[in-house]
């Protein structure tokens, strides 16, 4: 489970105050946003259109964690290293939502792969967390967060289903994906993931990894396209290894940050359909 440490009574919000809550990245903000309601502030640390594991902080974001309520974050594994070390001076209570989670071995890149949001499931148990967070600085709200992360609950729990109906009889079990994010995802719903670029993106992938990748689409043992994140870079080389393989460059969001248009569940809606596609 998430480990909280740090609770002062100090940060404890006065009666009518929104309990001040920062989030490493979007999911995360989003789950609390929604949890939460009307009796908090969320800031999310992760700028719309950024990649999250790259996100650094300003003099005011890092003052926001160390005085923040309720700070959220993946873990202490290295995935947002300049969050993490701010974390360790926050004065409020840490949570660390993917800890307890079966997480997947990260490689030489990350020691876990943090795309745990991307799976419904463990999305879950994330609302979980931070209904619990948030109750246990604000107790007088803990009642409305844990119904509205019930709320929330079914509709992920929907969510779920649609997808283990929507994937359950594709002609193809194997995706060419630019940035090799949605592990939990394929694992969950019976997926492999051949990825262009590795758990962290790097600015140029390899050779042999496109060689991979158009191999794969080209023997028929993947589907014939390639799964781009939304950033400039992701775009770039989807359509480059789209175009030498013959095949189309769909958009597969990651939701690292926050969407142009809807939100956590909107967006993994829309994944959904593409892949289906």
């Amino acid at each position: 489970m998430a480990t909280l440490f740090g609770l002062l009574v100090s940060c404890r919000p006065a009666e009518g105050d929104r309990v001040e809550v920062v989030a490493s990245l979007y999911p995360l903000a989003w789950a609390a946003s929604e949890v939460g309601g009307d009796r908090v502030s969320v800031e999310d640390l992760t700028p719309p259109g950024g990649e999250a594991h790259e996100a650094t902080l300003s003099p005011a974001q890092r003052a926001a964690v160390e005085d923040a309520a309720v700070v959220l974050l993946l873990g202490g594994f290295g995935f947002q290293p300049d969050i993490e070390r701010a974390a360790a001076d926050a004065s409020g209570l840490v949570v660390r939502v993917a800890e307890g989670l079966g997480l997947m071995p990260g490689g030489d890149e990350l020691r876990y792969d943090p795309h745990v949001w991307l799976d419904p499931r463990m999305m879950r148990a994330i609302v979980d967390e931070v209904a619990g967070a948030l109750g246990a600085v604000d107790r007088s709200g803990a009642q409305g967060y844990r119904r509205r992360a019930a709320a929330l609950d079914g509709e992920l729990r929907r969510l779920d289903a649609a997808y283990r109906e929507g994937l359950a009889h594709c002609a193809y079990r194997t995706i060419v994906v630019t940035h090799e994010a949605f592990g939990y995802l394929a694992r969950r719903y019976g997926l492999e993931q051949v990825g262009i670029e590795g758990l962290a993106p790097e600015s140029e992938p390899s050779a042999a990894a496109v060689e991979a990748a158009i191999e794969a689409i080209r023997s028929g043992g993947a589907a014939p396209a390639v799964f781009h994140e939304a950033t400039a870079e992701g775009l770039r080389t989807g359509r480059a290894v789209a175009q030498d393989a013959g095949v189309p460059a769909l958009p597969l969001s990651t939701l690292e940050a926050r969407p142009t248009s809807g939100d956590y569940l909107s967006v993994m809606r829309r994944n959904l359909e593409v892949l289906r596609e």
